[in-house]
Formats: structure tokens, C-alpha cells, sequence
């Protein structure tokens, strides 16, 4: 049996923005319930669907496709049993994936869709990029009153 996989860019940032975190020692799960799942989609299985990102801090090409080997068949035995639930899952690995034990990988992922918690609850949003308000760059820009200023 083979879990549906998230195939796109923008089914990963819905799993990012509005799903819930679960983090454990060797990876995050990010997880969008059925309901919140993009209207856009193709038609997608109506089961979980799963996602797995290694960015380049976890090594180099050979150590991330090991990871998310690993992560594939723990997902799979993990998983199997919830497969018809509509989620959509995202595994975001760490370097320590690759050194922990599989049954602490298994075990993580399958409590993973139930003890993942809504984001942003204890955190500022980040500030948009750009230039900082009230400052200006180069010439032309007023100064604040001070005595150099006169």
C-alpha cells in the first residue's frame, strides 16, 4: 500500500500557514485537516496525503534521500491504519532523523495527527520585510530635532 502524496508547492504552504504543528526531537509535522484544504486542488483522495521536505541543513543530497526514505517507510507503518482520514501531512526532517531509532520515528508519527496543536498561538507575527518605519536612506531625509541640527 502506498500513501498519496503532496505534490505541489502551494499544498505545502497550506500545510504551513493554517495547519497544526506537532515537533518532535528528529522532525516537525505540520498537519491540514480535511476541511481546510485548498478549494483549488485537483480532486484529491479523499484519505491522508503525505509530504516530505529535507532542506540542505540536513546534509547533502545522499543523507536527505536516506531521510526521507526513512521517513516514507515509518509514515507507511505509522500511518497505514489512518490512511483513510482526511489530512493532509508535511514532514519537515532534521538532520537527527537519520540517527534515530525507527521505532522512535514510528512512534512520533503515529501520535503525530492527534497531539499536533493550532500555530501561533504563543507568537508575534514576523514584521513585513523592507526598510524600517521612520527611517530613510541617502540624502534628502529629515532629521530628528537635536542640537546638531540647528
Amino acid at each position: 500500500m502506498r500513501l498519496a502524496r503532496l505534490t505541489q508547492r502551494k499544498q505545502f504552504l497550506a500545510a504551513a500557514d493554517r495547519g497544526r504543528r506537532f515537533r518532535s526531537s528528529a522532525f516537525t509535522v505540520q498537519v491540514l485537516d480535511g476541511p481546510q484544504r485548498a478549494e483549488d486542488d485537483r480532486p484529491a483522495p479523499d484519505g491522508l496525503r503525505l509530504g516530505l521536505t529535507a532542506s540542505r541543513k540536513a546534509g547533502n543530497a545522499v543523507i536527505r534521500n536516506r531521510i526521507r526514505r526513512r521517513l516514507r517507510a515509518a509514515a507507511l507503518e505509522a500511518l497505514g491504519p489512518q490512511a483513510q482520514r482526511p489530512c493532509d501531512i508535511v514532514v519537515v526532517a532534521r538532520p537527527e532523523t537519520l540517527t534515530a531509532p525507527f521505532d522512535l520515528l514510528v512512534g512520533e508519527l503515529s501520535v503525530a495527527i492527534e497531539r499536533a496543536r493550532p500555530q501561533g498561538q504563543g507568537r508575534r507575527p514576523r514584521p513585513a520585510p523592507g526598510p524600517a518605519a521612520g527611517k530613510t536612506r541617502g540624502k534628502g531625509g529629515e532629521r530628528p530635532p537635536g542640537p546638531q541640527n540647528d
